[in-house]
């Protein structure tokens, strides 16, 4: 269920960085699909437990994160109501992720191994296709700058020819920084709930952890300034080189970084 949660919050975040009707409705399919499971689970044990069910913490917050989620929901058929969706989503799946992880790591260490271990293999996984979609972004950037170039000195060859258009590669850029973005910024979510329930908040002082908040802030300062239309599309280029280059050295600091270390004890 904390899957389709955070794949419901990846479309409803890229639908928040460009509006994309198709990931809208896609992320609300998905929400659905979550909200039709909470209230099977929470209404199995209505019926077993009777009234003495919602004075249990753990049925309490997946009543709260189910009203969170339908609210969500509704909001998403209203205009302009994207971002506000987006983060009543990231409250309700985050108040899910402690609900599911409050089992203690004494009393039900089975319960609490298996979810710790597969909301960091979430978060691995979605790390990894984050990396993989901005590295697409990155080289059509540096198609775009290199295209840029030679029709400025109108120096023509076969290779040119062989390049897809500005245009084109204007709207590939944004597309694949949309969805790693996305990526990035939900496996960054999971990882923070997992940090605060198990406590180890030594961890947030490692220089990976920085060097990760600062590539995910320059990919969305890059949205900012299309989104406000102050800078050509060969300073947005260039923009897009700068955070991949950031998440360049973030990734050479798995060598050197603990930041790891503590997730597979």
């Amino acid at each position: 269920m904390i899957y389709i949660y955070a794949l419901s919050l990846l479309f409803y975040f890229s639908n928040c960085m460009r509006r994309n009707p198709g990931a809208k409705r896609v992320g609300a399919g998905l929400l659905a699909c979550v909200l039709l499971l909470q209230l099977a689970g929470f209404c199995l044990r209505f019926w077993k437990d009777g009234v003495e069910a919602l004075f249990s913490p753990y049925d309490y917050l997946l009543l709260v994160s189910f009203s969170l989620g339908g609210a969500a929901l509704v909001m998403t058929f209203f205009q302009k109501s994207e971002l506000a969706a987006a983060l009543v989503n990231v409250i309700g799946l985050l108040i899910m992720m402690v609900n599911r992880l409050s089992f203690s790591d004494q009393d039900y260490p089975l319960i609490h191994g298996y979810t710790v271990h597969g909301l960091l293999v979430l978060h691995v996984a979605l790390a990894g296709i984050s990396f993989a979609a901005l590295s697409l972004a990155a080289v059509f950037a540096g198609l775009y700058l290199y295209l840029h170039r030679r029709l400025k000195v109108k120096k023509w060859s076969d290779t040119i020819r062989r390049l897809p258009s500005l245009e084109t590669l204007d709207h590939y850029i944004p597309l694949s920084m949309m969805w790693g973005t996305s990526l990035l910024s939900v496996s960054l979510l999971i990882a923070g709930a997992v940090i605060a329930t198990e406590g180890s908040w030594e961890t947030l002082a490692d220089l990976k952890v920085g060097i990760t908040i600062a590539a995910l802030g320059v990919y969305l300062l890059y949205f900012l300034g299309r989104h406000y239309k102050r800078y050509t599309g060969v300073r947005m280029a260039q923009w897009a080189l700068v955070g991949y280059a950031v998440l360049i050295i973030n990734f050479l600091m798995n060598s050197w970084s603990a930041f790891h270390s503590w997730n597979w004890r």
